[in-house]
């Protein structure tokens, strides 16, 4: 009977140990999902925002500080930039971050970032390339990203070196956000919160998983903060700093006091605050930016002062104009965006009024054709778009 049990006992203990390797190799041979879905499932746990509903930012251009708006100093309606919106976009005005195709690869990068504090200023010395892989540029042609997005540049190593002052003040009155905002820990450019177009870059532009791609000088640089630097806490659940702005004001996690998980509506027109936090080792009351997970995302405005000439620095050097990408570098690419001055005139109307009827970008071509009382194709036949 004794002998019986045993190898009965002994039998069962084999099964289970089978089945358990057949979960194994089952679940090994599971596809793998999308990085950015693996990434918000992960903070999702933890995290009041629906990041497949996030407010899309489009239109949310000011010309004056303005909560959950971004102050830009400037875009430019006829660059180039992501050519179709996918179905992440949605028509509630809405986008799910989780769906976003990303731009495929894994490449390693010789990081070299440097900061110091020398007196009243902060030094960094940066290459731009991050601490972490990147995708792969060129987006190539066979991925999905390339459906939506033919990003041509490629990654380049910079040659940056700013001062910022290591104990910033606010500014009499906050000023317009330049395209070029701060640098992050991970030695990588900040930009802000708008492609090239004046959309919400974030939502429209497909990026690596780490939401990062270069521009047209191979200038590497995120719309946002990175996933891909954690966004620790202190013990008092405050978010740790992620980074610096060009002002010298800090640009801290998403994580306000006691933990809360912040919106733009928590924080001021340049999207900061003040309260106590930790600043070079010191405990001190002081004004800081914060990431969230909402249009504009880091910063909305400067709110202290900042030289021109560091905004320059961290854009990269100017690219010479292009008038469409080389076929060498992008393919079957559409051409840049449409000269809005041409397709004016073809149309016998002024260029304001082509800009009215179109809208904030991306434009509904049907509504716009309506607004102007012509054709659909009438319209794209002006503006040169298929």
């Amino acid at each position: 009977m004794n002998k019986y049990f045993i190898s009965l006992t002994c039998l069962i203990i084999l099964l289970i140990t089978l089945f358990q390797k057949v979960g194994i190799v089952n679940s090994a041979t599971k596809p793998e999902r999308s990085p950015n879905l693996t990434i918000a499932n992960v903070i999702s746990q933890a995290n009041p925002v629906d990041l497949k509903r996030l407010p899309l930012g489009d239109g949310k251009i000011s010309n004056s500080p303005k909560v959950g708006w971004i102050w830009a100093c400037r875009i430019d309606p006829n660059a180039g930039g992501a050519f179709r919106d996918g179905n992440w976009i949605k028509s509630d005005g809405t986008y799910d971050f989780t769906a976003k195709p990303i731009v495929q690869g894994k490449v390693n990068w010789d990081y070299r970032f440097k900061m110091s504090r020398q007196g009243n200023k902060r030094i960094f010395s940066t290459n731009d390339l991050p601490n972490h892989p990147t995708g792969i540029y060129p987006i190539a042609p066979n991925s999905e990203a390339f459906l939506y997005d033919r990003n041509p540049n490629r990654i380049a190593p910079q040659n940056m070196q700013v001062e910022l002052p290591a104990n910033p003040q606010l500014a009499s009155q906050p000023s317009c956000a330049s395209g070029a905002v701060g640098i992050l820990l991970t030695g990588t450019v900040l930009f802000n919160a708008l492609d090239a177009l004046g959309r919400d870059a974030v939502a429209h532009e497909t990026q690596d998983v780490c939401q990062g791609h270069p521009q047209e000088a191979g200038v590497y640089h995120y719309h946002s903060a990175t996933t891909c630097l954690p966004d620790q806490t202190t013990k008092d659940g405050h978010s740790t700093l992620m980074g610096y702005s060009l002002d010298g004001f800090g640009i801290f996690g998403r994580h306000g006091e006691s933990g809360k998980v912040l919106k733009s509506a928590d924080l001021d027109v340049c999207h900061g605050h003040t309260h106590q936090i930790n600043w070079d080792g010191k405990q001190i009351s002081m004004y800081h930016y914060h990431a969230t997970w909402d249009f504009p995302y880091t910063v909305g405005c400067m709110r202290g002062s900042y030289k021109m000439s560091d905004v320059m620095t961290i854009s990269g050097p100017r690219p010479r104009r292009r008038e469409g990408f080389p076929p060498q570098d992008f393919g079957n690419a559409p051409p840049r965006r449409p000269n809005l001055a041409i397709a004016a005139q073809k149309l016998g109307i002024s260029e304001q009024k082509l800009r009215d009827a179109l809208g904030a970008p991306p434009p509904n071509l049907e509504i716009s054709a309506e607004r102007l009382g012509i054709s659909e194709q009438t319209l794209r036949d002006a503006l040169g778009v298929p």
